[in-house]
């Protein structure tokens, strides 16, 4: 499976997204007019209207006042910056327990890519998308809208239009609530898609160079298309390209996902369906703790902090934790907890081990888990000493290189630890898929 037979990028956008922090926190609101941005009794500008709000004539930047003539019985909220943070560090979150290449492009909105992980899903990015629209709604109770195509370009667009066809009744939501949409371009259809919309629809054309392309004659994408590169680059300059290559469906399919700045690694899998198998899950965690591990030993690196993330099917705290707020929250939380090696190491044994003894602690039987990842942080280069005489330390860490060296030669399963035989057996020679070990005819879980 790769980007050139599947649409592998999606474009994430939380709906209104102020206004649906505020609805998230008081439910009280939902169904009502909402405007972000200060009291009734303020001075200043619109941050955020919902949906409700907007079919009213409310818009974003709208002075209050204007917005106080068109919905007088709206609830007017002041914004609060903090809790945004919080909310779209939650969303960042619950899209790389999905895909571990997502670059964040603003609070409410992310790119992620598909390729990859789009097999645990059928090959069907359908399915990935509504299952992750099911994830943010569960743990946030906020919904977004998500538009899918082979390029950033396109799926920008997707996402849009996604809301627009939500608007007016021919998608998910229609008239009821936020939009919720989503949209799929198929492989060699984004010129066709783009073509009849106006090139306002286009990322970074505002309203001065749709004004100047509308001079020129051109007033649809598929105009812009059609256009003369040339031409539109003696115009526009190097902006001219972008249009014209945009225009006709093309884009750039890379995106930048922060891992190397963060100077972390992490893996970690949301279930297609929840379990609360103690086993399994220890197996998913050694499997994850082993690629952490093979990636710190091929760059020559150990870390020190290693941090477990999980994720209930269930919103109770766990043990040792409680909200913040009480009425602050609901939904799906996830916990996480931390521990810092003495020592650092580049040793799955180590990091399972560590990982399993959080575990212990986040641990509620009985409860089924949605969710768990672990991550390393504290990185640096590794410069052990090899000593003449090896400590047992020392002795597993050569082994575990030697295992790495067969692996690359011919593959996971030419050697492979015990545990991971509670997982199903299916590999494309770099791992294994995260799936109960189930019995022929069983449903098997997938990561």
């Amino acid at each position: 499976m790769d980007r050139d037979s599947y649409p592998t990028i999606l474009h994430i956008d939380i709906d209104a997204f102020f206004a649906s922090v505020a609805e998230a926190i008081c439910p009280a609101l939902k169904g009502k007019p909402v405007i972000v941005g200060g009291l009734a009794t303020d001075r200043g500008v619109v941050a955020c209207p919902n949906y409700e709000a907007r079919r009213l004539g409310v818009r974003t930047a709208m002075p209050l006042a204007r917005a106080r003539l068109l919905a007088p019985g709206a609830v007017y909220v002041r914004g609060d910056h903090g809790t945004y943070e919080k909310y779209s560090h939650r969303f960042i979150e619950i899209l790389r327990s999905f895909s571990p290449v997502v670059q964040p492009v603003s609070l409410d909105e992310a790119y992620l890519d598909a390729n990859g992980c789009l097999h645990l899903w059928d090959c069907d990015p359908g399915k990935m998308a509504a299952a992750i629209k099911r994830a943010v709604f569960e743990e946030l109770r906020i919904t977004v809208s998500v538009g899918i195509s082979s390029n950033r370009v396109c799926s920008k667009v997707a996402s849009d239009y996604s809301k627009k066809l939500a608007k007016t009744g021919t998608a998910i939501r229609g008239e009821t609530g936020p939009p919720d949409g989503l949209l799929i371009v198929p492989l060699g259809e984004e010129r066709n898609f783009l073509a009849p919309l106006p090139v306002s629809a286009l990322p970074g054309i505002g309203r001065k160079t749709a004004e100047a392309l509308e001079s020129l004659g051109i007033s649809t994408i598929g105009n812009l298309a059609d256009s003369d590169a040339g031409v539109l680059t003696k115009i526009f300059g190097v902006i001219g390209l972008y249009l014209h290559e945009a225009a006709n469906g093309r884009g750039s399919s890379e995106l930048d996902d922060g891992e190397r700045a963060a100077k972390s690694i992490s893996k970690s899998t949301t279930f297609s369906e929840d379990s609360n198998d103690a086993n399994f899950i220890s197996a998913v965690l050694f499997h994850f703790a082993e690629k952490i591990a093979r990636s710190l030993r091929r760059s020559g690196e150990v870390a020190s902090t290693i941090t477990l993330k999980m994720r209930y099917s269930q919103g109770a705290p766990a043990p040792g934790f409680r909200y913040s707020d009480p009425g602050e929250w609901h939904g799906f939380v996830t916990y996480q907890k931390s521990y810092t090696l003495g020592n650092p190491t580049n040793s799955e044994f180590e990091i399972a081990s560590t990982a399993m003894e959080l575990f212990k602690k986040l641990w509620l039987k009985g409860t089924k888990v949605r969710l768990v990842g672990i991550g390393v942080t504290n990185i640096r280069r590794d410069e052990r000493q090899t000593e003449l005489f090896l400590s047992g330390r020392d002795r597993r860490g050569e082994l575990l290189k030697r295992v790495d060296i067969i692996r690359e030669k011919f593959g996971y399963h030419s050697i492979y630890f015990g545990i991971v035989e509670r997982l199903q057996d299916k590999s494309d020679g770099r791992g294994l898929d995260v799936r109960h070990a189930a019995p022929a005819g069983q449903t098997n879980y997938e990561g």
